[in-house]
């Protein structure tokens, strides 16, 4: 981001002589205040009370008003910011992310830099700590400014906020001063994965991920092995060969090695990443083709997560493979009706170009067995099928093994990352026999979703658990939230990492 990120702490000072620029106060659908609006001071509260009472604010989800504080003390607050919250039985952590977003850019546009929020001290159907890291979270997510590319004529440092504080009872401060930490630090992540995705195909290209790869490496207690175009022909990954050789920029497969568990079995982590997707020579409709830029977006959650274990210093072993290429047509590209042999030695018809994530997942797949994980997941924007089926608000989930695929979504609803899973019975798997090969790329029918997993499963390890996350429609925001902006949306970073709390056990 080109400006400091946000910070947020917890605090139990009193709130009628915090020191700061604006007071968020929440208001419920119906324009009733919260309870410790008392806290705030009588001044304070009779002049919310009188601005709710002819109905400035009804309390909407994501309503905001702000009014000029009465003096009362030096050093006091200036503003109070009142924020909808909706109707207080259906607020939810997600609600509540939202309504963190909502007020950092309420104090984008007035150029607000420190705020304390009393809606933290509330609790709602889950508990003060829980709707506190929430509306933290929200928060955070909602400060991301994607701005690399700006040329500002008037760079007003003062724009944005800086600091947001938490009311919190003084016995609840150190546990979720723990909670900040950790959510600050998951963020983060997520940002890594927002600013690779966001970043162009002429800047992010495999080369450039490699060389991020190393930097973790030299920065946290990550080991990290890349494998360059001899490596990946010794190792017979044609698979990922196959989809780089139209390209000027070589593929690479990226390893990257955290363990701090002990003795046990890791979890393996790929996320597909192509750093730019034309569609070979089965060539994309150039409308929105700018956007395949984001088709590393499950690489990019990778070193996301990587980066957030690590500095969490989780107790848990995780390897994360990141195989990337550009896939672009020429002289050189792969040619539908090609025959590809993969590192597993299963030979692969290609029938569309275009299917190609799937061809360099397959040698990932296999070779994440080296490492005899306890479960692998991957991550990938694989299908259009997917966005079709299950449009913008949950990612699709198919598995091998009911108890992971569970966990995994279980994380995704805690994170505020859905999962929805689809099913992979025997049939589906038919669509992919090829006359001339073991398998093709894709079928000649419908459920493309289902029959890219079934293809995917093939590389898989027998007996080994597997979940495979279809991203595609949920990497990419293309509306706007107010937790997350337009374009990248660092989708299963935050998930990961709830994972990656409970994988031990």
């Amino acid at each position: 981001m080109s400006h400091e990120p946000l910070t947020v702490e917890a605090t139990s000072q009193d709130v009628a002589a915090w020191k700061g620029d604006c007071l968020v106060v929440g208001v419920y659908q119906g324009g009733k205040a919260q309870k410790s609006l008392h806290l705030a001071g009588a001044p304070v509260e009779q002049a919310v009370t009188r601005a709710l009472k002819d109905k400035w604010l009804t309390g909407k989800t994501g309503e905001i008003l702000i009014l000029p504080a009465p003096y009362h003390g030096e050093g006091h607050f200036r503003r109070v910011l009142l924020l909808g919250l909706g109707k207080r039985r259906e607020i939810t952590p997600e609600s509540l992310r939202a309504a963190g977003g909502h007020v950092v850019a309420a104090a984008h546009k007035n150029r607000i830099e420190r705020l304390l929020l009393l809606p933290s001290l509330d609790r709602h159907n889950m508990g003060r700590l829980a709707g506190a890291e929430a509306l933290a979270e929200g928060a955070l997510l909602g400060a991301y400014r994607f701005e690399h590319y700006r040329k500002k004529k008037s760079p007003d440092k003062t724009s944005h906020p800086r600091q947001l504080d938490l009311a919190i009872r003084l016995e609840q401060r150190s546990k979720l001063v723990k909670r900040l930490q950790r959510t600050t630090t998951v963020v983060r992540g997520v940002t890594l994965a927002r600013d690779l995705a966001n970043h162009p195909g002429n800047v992010v290209d495999p080369d450039y991920l490699a060389r991020l790869a190393r930097e973790l490496g030299e920065r946290l207690p990550i080991k990290t092995t890349i494998l360059d175009e001899q490596d990946l022909r010794q190792a017979g990954m044609n698979g990922i060969l196959a989809v780089g050789q139209g390209s000027t920029k070589p593929p690479r497969l990226i390893i990257m090695e955290y363990r701090n568990g002990g003795e046990t079995p890791p979890l393996a982590v790929v996320g597909k990443a192509i750093t730019f997707d034309s569609g070979g020579l089965s060539l994309k409709p150039p409308a929105k083709m700018e956007e395949m830029k984001y088709d590393m977006s499950g690489g990019a959650a990778v070193f996301g997560f990587l980066q957030a274990i690590a500095e969490l210093k989780l107790p848990i072993n995780v390897v994360g493979l990141v195989p990337t290429a550009e896939n672009m047509p020429s002289g050189t590209a792969q040619r539908p009706g090609d025959v590809i042999r993969t590192a597993k030695g299963l030979f692969v018809e290609v029938i569309n170009t275009d299917a190609e994530g799937r061809l360099i997942l397959a040698d990932a797949l296999h070779h994440a067995e080296i490492f005899e994980p306890k479960a692998v997941i991957d991550l990938a924007t694989l299908t259009g099928a997917c966005t079709i089926a299950l449009g913008h608000h949950c990612c699709g989930l198919l598995s091998n093994h009911d108890g992971l695929a569970k966990k995994v979504a279980w994380a995704g609803r805690k994170a505020g990352e859905r999962t929805w899973r689809l099913p992979m019975f025997p049939e589906y798997r038919k669509v992919l026999e090829s006359t001339i090969a073991d398998l093709k790329n894709v079928g000649d029918q419908g459920a493309g979703t289902i029959t890219a997993a079934c293809f995917l499963s093939r590389f898989v390890g027998p007996d080994r658990p597997w979940v495979h996350l279809d991203i595609a429609g949920t990497a990419w925001e293309h509306t706007g939230r107010p937790h997350i902006a337009k374009g990248s949306a660092g989708f299963g970073v935050r998930l990961l990492c709830r994972l990656a709390r409970t994988f031990k056990d």
